[in-house]
Parts: C-alpha cells; sequence; structure tokens
C-alpha cells in the first residue's frame, strides 16, 4: 500500500527543470556575503587588545 501512495505522489510531482530560478540563486549568494561580513566584522570587534601599560 505504501508503495502504491508513494507511486502517485512521485506521479504528482511531474518532471522538467526549473526556470528564472536565479533571483533566489543571487539572493542566497547575498544573504551569505552578509553572513561573512557580519561575523568577520564581529571577530574584529572582539579581537584582544595590548594593554596600553606594555612596554613594547
Amino acid at each position: 500500500m505504501t508503495s502504491l501512495t508513494s507511486l502517485m505522489l512521485l506521479a504528482q510531482v511531474g518532471s522538467g527543470r526549473l526556470q528564472g530560478g536565479w533571483g533566489y540563486v543571487w539572493a542566497c549568494y547575498g544573504i551569505t556575503v552578509a553572513a561573512f561580513v557580519l561575523y568577520s566584522v564581529s571577530l574584529w570587534a572582539r579581537r584582544p587588545r595590548a594593554a596600553s601599560d606594555s612596554k613594547e
């Protein structure tokens, strides 16, 4: 019974190629770049600073 149900589900999905999906791809690239930039800024903001009384 489950094989018949899954076969019917696959028949409803269809086949073919996606068209016009580049907007989603570029949005994902933008989100990824923004995440890397924000992470880099957070690392830079939390970097250890030298003490002002050190003699280096």
